[in-house]
């Protein structure tokens, strides 16, 4: 079974120069004609409920075994899952989702240990944090990408595409 998976990684997190550009870019990635849905881990979640803003049309679902209700005012507007990566795929091809950008590094790595990614999009930005959850980590096997394509976004970020070798 083929599945075709689009995942972004946002090397920064915290309110400064750049947090309007990560809202901006966040929002223009993941609104692409060719996304049917946006997966995202709990703390991606709880990131962008702090833009002030909803600024996604497409269908959410937020991936978490701790959170058990949205806030009222994202009611309708994003559907919690508590399911593993493989029964996330089945449910929302079944409810005829296909192309889904995944979001957030421990969901990214749990899609990735799964062999769940088909496509790699991954943009970074110019600060070096220190801390929060890497987007790659150990895995049993080696996954090969092919790159596509590189772009730099804004003067300063730098957008890489790749292709899953099968």
């Amino acid at each position: 079974m083929y599945y075709k998976y689009k995942e972004i990684l946002y090397a920064t997190r915290q309110q400064n120069k750049y947090a309007t550009r990560r809202q901006n870019l966040a929002t223009s990635q993941a609104q692409k004609a060719d996304i049917d849905a946006i997966v995202m881990g709990r703390n991606t979640f709880q990131q962008v409920l702090s833009f002030g803003v909803w600024p996604y049309t497409k269908p959410v679902y937020v991936i978490s075994s701790s959170l058990n209700k949205l806030p009222d005012e994202y009611s309708g507007r994003a559907q919690i899952l508590n399911l593993n990566p493989s029964d996330i795929i089945e449910k929302l091809h079944s409810d005829g989702l296909k192309n889904l950008y995944i979001d957030g590094g421990a969901l990214i790595q749990s899609f990735l240990a799964e062999d769940l990614i088909d496509e790699l999009i991954i943009t970074t930005i110019p600060i070096v944090l220190g801390a929060g959850i890497p987007l790659f980590s150990e895995l049993s096997t080696v996954l090969k990408f092919k790159h596509q394509k590189t772009e730099v976004l804004l003067n300063s970020l730098v957008k890489s595409h790749y292709l899953r070798q099968r």
